[in-house]
């Protein structure tokens, strides 16, 4: 039999999913297996590390690190989950904030998806920025200086930012994601 094992000399990099309690569980599950699948080292990042976080449809993450002990320069994705509780709390920290605008100014992609485009609203990182998001949320993302666009999946190549409007999305989002991600790989 073949051994196969995983190291991180094999990595593409880092990327970061946010997380917090009350996120939807596609939206969190599904980048981070698809990063792992595409060889990047993925991190679940929240408040606490270690901690166990629970979805609203009841499932649970336990996170890797804690937003400060991440090096936004060393980022190349980060991805926002929705969840509608789960990105108003993120908003809330500081240091969530820090390390998302630090991604942002270092050339790392940032994806949101549903109400995940609030964090990148907090963090300051979304005026003109073409994207889209939950229905719900439209007037926040152009109170904030953003391009809202009525898409499933928005890409700005410029920003390095996908964003998408429902869990149903997230294959398109991703792929686009991913597709951002193939220069630095």
């Amino acid at each position: 039999a073949v051994k196969i094992t995983w190291t991180l000399s094999m990595s593409k990099g880092l990327a970061v999913v946010l997380c917090e309690d009350q996120h939807e569980n596609l939206e969190l599950w599904y980048p981070r297996l698809r990063f792992e699948e595409a060889d990047y080292d993925v991190k679940l990042v929240g408040p606490a590390k270690g901690a166990k976080y629970t979805s609203k449809e009841g499932y649970w993450a336990f996170t890797d690190a804690t937003f400060a002990e991440i090096d936004p320069k060393e980022v190349k994705a980060l991805v926002v989950p929705g969840g509608l509780l789960c990105p108003d709390r993120l908003r809330r920290y500081k240091d969530c904030l820090d390390l998302v605008a630090g991604v942002k100014a270092n050339g790392g992609v940032i994806g949101f998806i549903c109400h995940g485009a609030w964090v990148p609203i907090s963090a300051k990182i979304i005026k003109g920025v073409k994207c889209t998001c939950f229905f719900a949320i439209k007037d926040d993302v152009e109170n904030a200086g953003a391009v809202y666009v009525d898409e499933r999946c928005v890409v700005d190549e410029e920003n390095r930012c996908v964003s998408a409007q429902t869990p149903k999305d997230c294959a398109i989002f991703m792929r686009e994601i991913m597709r951002l991600l193939e220069p630095q790989q």
